[in-house]
């Protein structure tokens, strides 16, 4: 019986777009690195609609799906960061520095995925923590804001523009590791606040991609950004009553049980 059927090409492809992103950004070019993820979450946005259009779905392809998420959204956007912050011919200091950043995402999404699969963390339409995606980016929008401040800003304050960069770097990181509650959209139905508020990050998505296009700044990120905080801090407007009853106990079970996993064994 074959193993590798068509909504697992398509997470392949997640895997081949993220894997080309590391490439550029290891070769300079750091801003079509940052789009490329964002081109890799389209495919891993398709595959679970590929699987239910076929009637494949099934735990290889979940498990796969995980990992490809993994390398995409965690190895993927090291290399990127680590590119943001290596200087050719920059000394020691700030390769350490380069390779400790790049560090930051790969270190807190492995911990993030080894909490999740062993604890099961998993509470109805909502994930726990940043998500995969959205820490990504996170990380890729704000290096995209940093390169274009650095455009408009004196050639010597650039390095301090990255450097002041590196405390948000670490939180978006950590919260990875938080039971904060973001909106998923693995069993849930979309009310129309939601409906809306989709179709207009739609069109600015959209709007902003274009205008890249036409004028080369990365517009496209900066709007991911204005996305990405929108949908942290002010999503809670949306969800439904209901939506977080045993949220609490939930999470105070869950932190009981990870508490007692860690105590020594005798």
């Amino acid at each position: 019986m074959r193993l590798v059927h068509l909504k697992d090409v398509v997470t392949l492809g997640n895997v081949a777009i993220g894997f080309l992103s590391a490439i550029l950004a290891i070769e300079g070019d750091i801003q079509q690195a940052c789009y490329l993820v964002m081109a890799a979450y389209v495919l891993d946005f398709c595959d679970g609609i590929v699987a239910r259009l076929t009637k494949m779905s099934n735990e290889f392809g979940k498990e796969l799906d995980l990992i490809a998420d993994h390398v995409t959204y965690a190895v993927c956007p090291a290399f990127v960061v680590y590119a943001f912050y290596r200087v050719e011919d920059g000394g020691f200091l700030n390769a350490f520095i380069a390779y400790c950043m790049g560090m930051v995402p790969l270190v807190f999404g492995c911990v993030r995925h080894a909490r999740n699969e062993v604890y099961d963390i998993d509470f109805p339409r909502f994930f726990l923590g940043t998500p995969r995606p959205v820490s990504a980016f996170y990380l890729l929008s704000l290096i995209g804001a940093g390169m274009h401040i650095s455009k408009y800003l004196p050639a010597e304050y650039v390095p301090y523009c990255k450097y002041f960069m590196i405390p948000l770097f670490i939180w978006i990181a950590w919260n990875n590791l938080s039971f904060r509650p973001f909106v998923s959209h693995h069993g849930r139905i979309f009310n129309k606040r939601f409906k809306f508020f989709m179709s207009v990050a739609v069109l600015m998505l959209v709007a902003s991609g274009v205008a890249t296009a036409v004028t080369g700044e990365p517009w496209l990120l900066d709007c991911l950004l204005f996305h990405m905080l929108v949908y942290t801090f002010l999503s809670p407007v949306c969800y439904d009553k209901g939506d977080l009853d045993g949220y609490k106990e939930y999470v105070a079970a869950k932190k009981a049980e990870i508490a007692e996993d860690m105590k020594p064994k005798l």
